[in-house]
C-alpha cells in the first residue's frame, strides 16, 4: 500500500495573542485559502468515486520527534473490491479554527479489513490539537 501526503501548510486566526504582526496573520489566512483550495481540486480530479467519510477513522493526535502532529487513521474498505482512497484530514486547534490539513492518498486497500494510515502535519502545532476527517473518496 502507498501513502502520500499531499497539500501546502495551513495555519489560520486574526491574532495568536501574542502580538504576532497582521502580515503574518494575512500570510496565515491566504495559506489555509490555499490549502483548502488545492485540497479542494485534488478531491474533484477523482471520477467515479463514493463517499467514504464513514469508513475512515482519527485517533487521538501525538507529536512525533520533529514537533509534528500526528494522527492515527483506520481505514475500513466498505466496497467489494480492493479500492484507493483520497481522504482530507483538517488538524483543529482547541478553538475548532484550522490549523493544518492535509490530503493522504492510500492505494489497493482491501475490503472489509481495518488498514492503518497516518496524518501527519506540515509543521508543529502548538496546544491542543485535534484531527477530523474532511473528506474521503472511494475509488
Amino acid at each position: 500500500m502507498s501513502l502520500l501526503a499531499v497539500l501546502a501548510p495551513a495555519a489560520v486566526g486574526c491574532s495568536d495573542g501574542e502580538g504576532t504582526p497582521s502580515s503574518e496573520v494575512s500570510r496565515a489566512s491566504a495559506a489555509i485559502a490555499s490549502a483548502r483550495t488545492s485540497a479542494q481540486a485534488q478531491l474533484d480530479k477523482i471520477k467515479g468515486g463514493s463517499p467514504a467519510k464513514r469508513e475512515v477513522r482519527a485517533g487521538r493526535v501525538t507529536r512525533n520527534g520533529a514537533g509534528r502532529s500526528v494522527a492515527p487513521l483506520t481505514v475500513t474498505n466498505g466496497g467489494k473490491h480492493t479500492a484507493n482512497y483520497a481522504i482530507e484530514v483538517n488538524f483543529r486547534d482547541a478553538g475548532g479554527d484550522l490549523v493544518d490539513a492535509v490530503v493522504l492518498h492510500l492505494s489497493k486497500v482491501p475490503p472489509h479489513q481495518p488498514t492503518k494510515a497516518t496524518a501527519r502535519s506540515h509543521r508543529k502545532l502548538t496546544g491542543r490539537i485535534t484531527a477530523q476527517v474532511g473528506t474521503a473518496v472511494r475509488y
